[in-house]
């Protein structure tokens, strides 16, 4: 690991630019859900025989999509599918076959309760899985089709409750058709902090979780993170690249491309936020080294500044598949011992319980973190 400056070890920070049309994106938009298998009949004229097709399970852990049409009559065609899971420890998201013309459509299968997740009603409820709560928010339109799925990491001394006050991506998310998991570390705040020996893993797994008991799509499942929540956003970057359509870590590093901290399987678009005067992690011992290891890695080519003001610049560096990685970097403070090291455009009151202090970037910002990000995932899907 490199050298890193936490001289709290606290997290907590984040903000948003205001959002550009990103040259790089990759990734066409999903309908439905999961990629669909093929497999459905066609009609004859004058009422026509269904067709029916199976969902296709994929490998490294992902469950099968479920899914079948049903004919249209008149001579229409009727189509069916199946979500594919991710391979590689991607999570599995299902699809429904369109009917022809006349025909219904296949219905959405509902969600499937399993392990810690028993309650599937839409809403916002607390979940405990292998020790940690999440806070999960469930849109009512996730139960009857495939939503994408975000996961969203505080920091040092923090909470779900707290990184929702400071991203708000649980209130805005679900209008994208998100579904949005917000875990909490052990013990409670303000002694909270991520252990990555146990807890990586645990978190990596009820993300498969969820997306299996809702049958995400799996083209639109996301990580972002803020100083030790954007630690793991790195790791998570470096051992599961093929899980993720795109990440947004801000306020830390962990992935260098090395053989210490390995390196991705793929290239995924990836969005960096770093205050230059960050008090707890260091800019030029940390920001940097992570900055220069992705674009040397990935072979990218810039930088070239797509937006900036007197408080932030933010840059996009592309591969030569095209694939994205921008770095948003501001001037503002937050609280006096965290000095850069918060969210910019943050409304966080600083009441939750355990809280410690705001993590806001105080003054006038010139973006919010929290809706770039959402802004992020929503352009980026796996092709």
């Amino acid at each position: 690991m490199r050298p890193v400056l936490l001289t709290l070890c606290l997290l907590g920070c984040g903000s948003v630019v205001p959002s550009v049309e990103d040259a790089g994106s990759g990734g066409g938009a999903a309908n439905g859900g999961g990629t669909s298998s093929t497999g459905g009949g066609t009609s004859s004229t004058g009422g026509g025989t269904s067709g029916t097709g199976g969902g296709v399970s994929g490998t490294g852990g992902g469950v099968s999509g479920t899914g079948g049409g049903t004919s249209g009559s008149g001579g229409g065609t009727s189509g069916s599918g199946g979500g594919t899971s991710g391979s590689g420890g991607g999570v599995s998201g299902t699809g429904g076959g369109v009917s022809g013309t006349g025909g219904g459509s296949a219905v959405f299968p509902p969600p499937t309760p399993e392990g810690c997740v028993q309650d599937v009603t839409a809403g916002m409820r607390d979940y405990t899985c292998d020790g940690l709560r999440y806070r999960a928010t469930i849109p009512a339109a996730c139960l009857t089709a495939a939503c994408g799925l975000i996961l969203d990491v505080h920091g040092l001394t923090m909470s779900a409750e707290m990184q929702e006050a400071n991203t708000k991506l649980a209130a805005r998310a679900p209008a994208k058709g998100f579904i949005v998991v917000q875990p909490s570390a052990n013990p409670a705040p303000p002694s909270a902090s991520w252990n990555p020996a146990t807890d990586d893993d645990k978190v990596f797994a009820t993300a498969q979780l969820f997306a299996r008991v809702f049958h995400t799509d799996p083209k639109r499942l996301h990580f972002t993170g803020f100083s030790q929540g954007g630690m793991m956003t790195w790791r998570m970057l470096c051992k599961h690249a093929d899980a993720w359509a795109s990440v947004a870590p801000a306020a830390g590093g962990a992935c260098y491309f090395d053989a210490t901290s390995g390196r991705p399987s793929r290239e995924v678009p990836t969005l960096f936020l770093f205050g230059t005067s960050d008090a707890l992690v260091s800019y030029s011992g940390v920001a940097v080294p992570q900055r220069n290891a992705v674009v040397s890695g990935w072979a990218m080519s810039g930088p070239v500044t797509i937006a900036a003001d007197a408080g932030y610049t933010r840059v996009r560096y592309t591969s030569d598949a095209g694939t994205p990685f921008e770095m948003l970097t501001h001037q503002y403070s937050g609280a006096i011992v965290l000095g850069g090291h918060c969210y910019p455009g943050s409304t966080d009151p600083g009441t939750a319980t355990g809280q410690l202090f705001t993590f806001k970037c105080n003054g006038m910002n010139g973006f919010d973190w929290g809706n770039e990000v959402l802004d992020w995932f929503d352009r980026h899907r796996k092709p």
